[in-house]
């Protein structure tokens, strides 16, 4: 069951590492010296002050240095579309991307491989459009220009599903809905939804299954309208040969059992996610199939 809310930038955490990475040294001598140079895409940090990204790293630094024994240097903020390329050009030895943004990146970079997936509850996530039960609306279609609420932090394969849903009809989210709201976080709302002060909210899954635990007199004056299809967890990946086996083996097997650790345990709630897990078997379908239904920015979902 769902314990924790989870805000979009908290998540970035999932594969994150250490503290920021100083400008100076290339990723070649850092790997030398036993330092992993890490880059964050920038969208996990979605609506994220500066000061809060900092605050959010130092417990992962914790979390890494005791399960792995590794160092390393953090690169946050790096453009989805770029990390690939940094990978590949071994500026970056390990990056962490949305699950989306990674499925576009294997696309212009095939040697991409996932390393392991960062979890929080749900290795498989969806986007819901979520009303109230008494409201007319009976797909997303419906709501074209009453008010939304898209909450702040909020992860990015909701975003994605979101702006591909109004493009479909033409329009940016802006322009689709008469009014969109951004509220400090999910349970403000959803329960903004049930007191009839706005009419529809986009969540994730994850948090939804929380409402639905921690309120469920108020879920049940909710219903769903819609919801995406599954989108891949957020994924920590590698380039071939920018790290020996050992060193991989070493990250990914530490940072594995964190979840059966007292302290890698505590060390996770405060990074809000519950777990590293390893890549299943269907992920690399998984990956196609969401990049068919969502191409890249720019590309037709009809074109090869």
């Amino acid at each position: 069951m769902v314990r924790k809310r989870l805000g979009l930038a908290a998540l970035l955490v999932t594969g994150g590492l250490i503290a920021l990475a100083p400008a100076a040294g290339t990723a070649g001598e850092e790997a030398k010296t036993g330092t992993v140079r890490i880059g964050l895409a920038a969208t996990l940090f979605r609506d994220t002050p500066d000061a809060l990204v900092q605050t959010m790293l130092r417990p992962f630094k914790s979390l890494m240095e005791s399960q792995t024994g590794l160092s390393g240097d953090l690169v946050p903020c790096v453009k989805p579309d770029e990390l690939g390329q940094q990978l590949k050009d071994d500026k970056l030895q390990l990056a962490v991307f949305n699950g989306i943004e990674f499925a576009w990146a294997r696309q212009k970079t095939p040697e991409l491989t996932p390393l392991m997936l960062a979890v929080n509850h749900q290795k498989y996530l969806r986007a819901y459009v979520v009303v109230r039960d008494d409201c007319g609306a009976a797909k997303l279609c419906d709501l074209k220009g009453k008010s939304l609420a898209l909450p702040r932090r909020t992860r990015e394969h909701c975003h994605v599903y979101l702006e591909r849903r109004c493009g479909a009809a033409g329009k940016e989210p802006k322009d689709f809905f008469g009014k969109m709201t951004a509220p400090a976080n999910m349970e403000v709302a959803v329960d903004a939804v049930v007191n009839g002060e706005i009419d529809a909210v986009l969540i994730d899954g994850c948090f939804l299954a929380w409402y639905e635990q921690r309120k469920p007199a108020r879920f049940a004056r909710l219903k769903v309208i819609e919801k995406s299809e599954e989108f891949p967890a957020a994924i920590v990946a590698y380039c071939a040969n920018a790290l020996d086996e050992a060193t991989l083996r070493r990250f990914r097997e530490g940072m594995l059992s964190a979840k059966d650790n007292p302290r890698g345990v505590q060390l996770m709630t405060l990074c809000q996610m519950t777990s590293f897990e390893p890549v299943p078997d269907d992920y690399d379908k998984l990956l196609k199939d969401i990049a068919k239904a969502y191409p890249p920015p720019g590309k037709k979902k009809d074109e090869k």
